[in-house]
């Protein structure tokens, strides 16, 4: 692989990361707005969060087979014109259904984009490297959301928001038009019968209960912020600016978590990576103002060391043909599955209070880091 085709991946994979996070972080900015002008309960608010993710989850697996049948550059001309649809369909809604509706369009095109871009990188030599750089586009795309979101409706609109990444979307189709394929592409139908390992089944039980605890901390972060601090803006701006700013410190873990992962076993960081989430959110269960901003922002640098650990250890334990449908499989679990944190976490905050959230999401990781523990025993390096 040349310098210009290394340079052209990361910036087509990295575009397409960002995007998929920087769109899919636009509606917990927009919660507030959303609750005032359809009239609904934090119920039904956690139902478009699970419509979202829950749409991304069911398009990641097809989108695993795809790529090993299509090749990787066909589903990401799919992923970005889709994108660009979804998002105008999403500027256009005026109504709750339509919103769920879009939502549900918006999810599913989503799901498209990782096994495709994960494939991709995959190739690499020096994957965790390349895994780290692609989590920073990512993590990038996550703090420009609820930022970008926030700005937006402040000044305009949040349906604006869809409709900037809308035509951002269009020139990653154009990007894509002109990348080159690596020879080795499978040009034929992948056999659904996957020797699964025992390390493969333990790291989908701990990226599905992940999804869990992930998507439900960042999804109601911009709500909680809004609440619980005050810093002389309106509740939008205030949630979606400290979102941003604590998802922006996740580079800080993707990049460090890449390092760290080529230096030391990553079976055994990922235990620590998943463990170390869990004093944070209890800290913040009880913190106000100040404290909470501090623990959210040590919470969010050691929350995205996982994603090249645990992308990089998939690689490790997956031969190359089949590995889209493996990396599927984990994205679909961990976002299909996560999604339900939006309406489970719609109930503790409507029933009971918007901080026992966090507390949940922190026991949620428990059985996830006794997964990883049991992983350190299991993985083998394929």
């Amino acid at each position: 692989m040349n310098k210009s085709t290394e340079k052209h991946i990361i910036l087509l994979t990295g575009l397409g990361h960002f995007l998929v996070h920087c769109v899919t972080m636009i509606l917990p900015a927009i919660l507030i707005l959303l609750e005032s002008e359809y009239e609904i309960s934090l119920v039904k608010l956690g139902t478009l969060v699970t419509t979202q993710f829950l749409f991304m989850g069911l398009g990641g697996l097809p989108s695993g087979v795809l790529v090993d049948r299509f090749s990787s550059k066909r589903i990401l001309i799919i992923y970005f014109i889709g994108l660009s649809l979804s998002c105008i369909w999403l500027y256009n809604s005026t109504s709750y259904l339509s919103f769920v509706i879009g939502m549900a369009s918006l999810g599913l095109v989503a799901g498209l984009y990782h096994p495709a871009g994960l494939k991709i990188i995959s190739h690499a030599k020096d994957v965790s490297r390349y895994m780290a750089y692609h989590g920073v586009f990512g993590s990038l795309g996550l703090a420009t959301g609820p930022l970008f979101a926030a700005w937006v409706s402040n000044s305009f609109t949040w349906r604006f928001a869809y409709l900037v990444i809308a035509f951002i979307s269009f020139f990653g189709l154009i990007m894509t038009l002109f990348y080159s394929e690596e020879k080795n592409e499978n040009p034929q139908w992948p056999s659904l019968k996957v020797n699964l390992s025992h390390s493969h089944i333990i790291l989908f039980t701990v990226s599905a209960i992940w999804g869990i605890g992930h998507h439900g901390v960042f999804n109601f972060l911009p709500y909680y912020f809004s609440e619980r601090v005050e810093l002389g803006f309106n509740p939008v701006t205030e949630g979606g600016f400290l979102t941003g700013f604590v998802l922006l410190l996740g580079i800080i873990g993707q990049l460090f978590g890449g390092r760290i992962g080529n230096r030391y076993p990553r079976k055994s960081l990922l235990v620590w990576v998943v463990g170390l989430n869990i004093p944070f959110l209890i800290i913040m269960t009880f913190s106000w103002g100040t404290p909470l901003i501090f623990f959210a922002c040590m919470m969010g640098a050691v929350n995205f060391m996982f994603q090249p650990i645990s992308n990089s250890l998939i690689a490790d334990v997956s031969p190359v043909q089949g590995r889209g449908l493996i990396y599927g499989i984990s994205f679909a679990l961990s976002f299909g599955v996560g999604s339900f944190s939006g309406i489970i976490c719609g109930y503790i905050g409507d029933y009971l209070q918007t901080n026992m959230i966090f507390m949940a999401m922190a026991l949620i990781l428990i059985p996830a880091t006794i997964f990883a523990w049991l992983l350190k025993k299991n993985v083998k390096k394929s």
